[in-house]
């Protein structure tokens, strides 16, 4: 892998980070910091974007001022500070794929900040500080990393503490459609059962969740044993509670996360969705916990 120097590259305890680096890109001139752990593929970054205006005469942009430049710079450290993206992503990423990688997460996933105050989102008032309900993506990470930062682990423990005093698990249970892969040394057809324990608001949509899989040849097909399928929740909630997953719901199915409501099939997919991420090779069905 290859690092911004072709005679370079990175290695297993290759950690990188710059300073409010900035992009050109199109109209757009972005500012970004970041931390990049190469050997255990942990990304942190915030970033913030100023918007070239178009010029009347010759129809080019009007570059940035080095004034307007200090206002991002501060903005961008400031959010790195208190707000930063932390996400897992694939190891020994390239200088060139790092960058990708933050722009694509800017655009797709995480925007240019973490989460305001997501234990918050848990509480009986789900509004952030400027009064407006929180709708900031959560962050991912991988299930068995040993490496975070200080600060987002205490950021965490916060988390963690208040949204099991306040929020009550619920179940959901997924069968999946059978592959055929290595069964303790034979090739056969393979079905997983997905154990999903959550906790959500339904107003900013904030959940966090865990799960337990049950991986059996699939002609034995579910499992009916009760003992069996109580222990698989038990294990769910048990992570739940220890180490979760968080995320958000998309708007459109955050009706589904009422006490009442007559289905959550769309929550449980996007649920599934995200455990099926993998990052790092793995299901994503717990998160760095105790």
């Amino acid at each position: 892998m290859a690092s911004s120097n072709p005679n370079t590259f990175f290695g297993s305890r290759t950690k990188v980070s710059e300073t409010c680096l900035w992009i050109a890109e199109g109209y757009r001139r972005i500012c970004v910091s970041y931390e990049y752990d190469a050997g255990q593929g942990v990304l942190k970054y915030a970033s913030s974007i100023y918007r070239c205006e178009r010029c009347d005469l010759d129809n080019k942009y009007i570059e940035i001022t080095e004034e307007m430049m200090d206002a991002h710079d501060h903005t961008t450290t400031r959010r790195f500070e208190l707000r930063p993206v932390i996400i897992a992503v694939q190891r020994l990423m390239s200088y060139a794929d790092i960058i990708k990688t933050i722009r694509y997460d800017m655009c797709h996933g995480y925007g240019c900040k973490g989460p305001r105050g997501l234990p918050t989102a848990f509480g009986a008032d789900a509004v952030s500080d400027d009064g407006a309900n929180s709708e900031s993506s959560a962050n991912d990470w991988e299930s068995d990393n040993e490496y975070y930062h200080e600060k987002f682990m205490e950021y965490y423990n916060t988390f963690d503490k208040l949204h099991t005093q306040r929020k009550t698990p619920r179940t959901l249970r997924y069968i999946s459609h059978s592959s055929h892969e290595n069964y303790m040394g034979v090739s056969r057809n393979v079905m997983r059962e997905f154990f999903i324990a959550f906790k959500a608001c339904k107003r900013t949509g904030a959940l966090i969740y865990a799960a337990a899989i049950s991986r059996r040849p699939e002609e034995l097909g579910p499992i009916t044993d009760k003992d069996l399928v109580d222990n698989h929740f038990k294990t769910a909630i048990y992570r739940l509670e220890q180490c979760p997953v968080p995320m958000i719901v998309s708007e459109e199915y955050r009706h589904q996360l009422k006490k009442n409501a007559t289905h959550r099939e769309d929550v449980m997919y996007e649920i599934l969705d995200k455990i099926h991420t993998r990052p790092g090779g793995k299901y994503l069905i717990r998160g760095f916990g105790k």
